[in-house]
């Protein structure tokens, strides 16, 4: 953003600075989606409360996303394949599963069983879309990769 500003940090300093941002990032991409979990059950699933946290979280998410992609960057710890992609989705479909139970049986208690259907289809389509789009991303990852890879580098 700021390119042709003089850096006035040490290489030292780079890094914790690097560090701290880091962690600033993180910090605010968990606390939107807490913030937006948290309103979902106090406001009863009225979206038009969370809209301007959704918003700026999904525009969170797909630069983060953008700019992994466009660098070849998947994860520092796992790897693109099969196995991190459905842990991961499992993860995600679980979370899902779990919190539209929870919302449909506070609004249905009476329901008990379409409450734990309404989770398990959620939890499973959240599972499947997950690993379909984590696939996809994955096989653009390692293309992505393969092309940095062969570029030859400037100096």
């Amino acid at each position: 953003m700021f390119k042709n500003k003089k850096n006035n940090l040490d290489e030292r300093q780079e890094q914790i600075l690097l560090q701290i941002e880091h962690n600033g990032c993180w910090l605010s991409y968990a606390g939107l989606l807490i913030a937006i979990l948290v309103q979902q059950v106090v406001y009863k699933g009225d979206f038009r409360y969370v809209l301007g946290e959704w918003i700026v979280f999904f525009a969170l998410c797909v630069y983060m996303m953008y700019a992994c992609m466009k660098n070849g960057i998947w994860d520092r710890h796992l790897k693109p394949n099969a196995k991190s992609n459905a842990l991961a989705s499992l993860v995600g479909g679980l979370v899902v599963g779990f919190f539209i139970f929870l919302m449909v049986f506070r609004n249905f208690p009476d329901k008990p069983a379409g409450s734990i259907a309404a989770g398990v289809f959620a939890g499973f389509s959240v599972f499947v879309l997950c690993f379909l789009f984590l696939s996809l991303s994955a096989r653009a990852i390692k293309k992505r990769q393969a092309e940095l890879e062969s570029e030859p580098e400037e100096e």
